[in-house]
């Protein structure tokens, strides 16, 4: 079914870029967590220590909420984000915009690479030149694509796995393994995309054009909806209309809210992933072995 010199091949030029993109995520994943786990919540302060102020603005015929209002902040701003648990708002904006970024440009240089990259440089002509045939070709680099990602997940999650255990004030391990699950189906997702633009086309500069443009609009519309949904705007800071971002980033479907309230919304989500990946990888493969490729 695959052509093991060639996914040997596929494998040493990728290697690099792999071991980089997986520990440069994991790194950053121990970063956030210790970050998180060292805050102390300002609750916990004693609260006799505030009193001496509280009389003397009460002496003076204000509240503190009064007080804000005077100097220009809004209460209901304070109140949200003293009510956010640090680690959830952490989660919700770490995992759909720092933790697929890297994948995000793994996904789009190796997509390219594996065809539209060696057909542009002539390199792909030798591979042809063997009695191996196309299906089979298509075939081994969509398992290497496929696989490589898996592996990347596999250890990143074990890094998050090991962190949430040895770490205080962490999330529920149920949610970490959810989280990440969504987060490598939607590289999974963005991969078989990046897979087919580079088995379609036969210049590089188109496959990385398409490619690169759709990463950077759903990235960049990830970061413009955070400002619009649910989460700034419960905490008094978001801005509505900037919610229609969300509706055409595909990095919406990995539903980090849903995971954290424990609701089952994800699960379709979940699935339209899978079916995209399906969809792409198949007709990326199927439109490989029938097209002309220049020799």
């Amino acid at each position: 079914m695959i052509s093991v010199p060639l996914l040997k091949q596929t494998i040493k030029s990728n290697f690099g870029l792999w071991i980089v993109s997986t520990l440069t995520v994991s790194l950053l994943y121990t970063i956030i967590k210790i970050a998180v786990g060292s805050i102390v919540v300002s609750g916990s302060t004693d609260p006799n220590a505030l009193l001496p102020y509280i009389q003397a603005l009460a002496a003076a015929g204000l509240t503190l909420e009064n007080l804000f209002i005077t100097i220009g902040i809004n209460p209901d701003i304070l109140s949200g984000l003293a009510s956010m648990d640090s680690n959830v708002l952490i989660s919700m904006i770490f995992y759909p915009v720092v933790g697929v970024l890297l994948p995000l440009v793994y996904t789009v240089i190796v997509g390219n690479k594996l065809f539209a990259n060696q057909i542009d440089r002539g390199s792909l002509a030798f591979v042809l030149s063997t009695p191996i045939k196309r299906s089979k070709i298509a075939i081994t680099q969509m398992s290497y694509f496929v696989l490589s990602i898996a592996f990347m997940f596999i250890f990143i999650t074990g890094v998050d796995v090991i962190l949430t255990v040895t770490i205080d004030n962490s999330l529920e391990l149920e949610k970490i393994l959810l989280l990440n699950l969504g987060l490598s189906l939607f590289t999974l997702a963005m991969a078989s995309i990046t897979f087919m633009f580079s088995a379609i086309f036969n210049y590089s500069k188109h496959s990385l054009s398409l490619s690169g443009g759709f990463a950077l609009l759903f990235f960049i519309s990830k970061i413009l909806g955070l400002f619009g949904s649910d989460l700034f705007m419960n905490m008094g800071i978001g801005i509505e209309p900037m919610g229609f971002f969300n509706k055409i980033t595909m990095i919406s479907l990995i539903n980090t809210t849903s995971i954290l309230d424990g609701t089952s919304d994800f699960i379709i989500q979940f699935v339209i992933l899978v079916l995209i990946s399906i969809i792409c990888f198949t007709t990326g493969s199927i439109w490989f072995t029938k097209k002309d490729i220049p020799v």
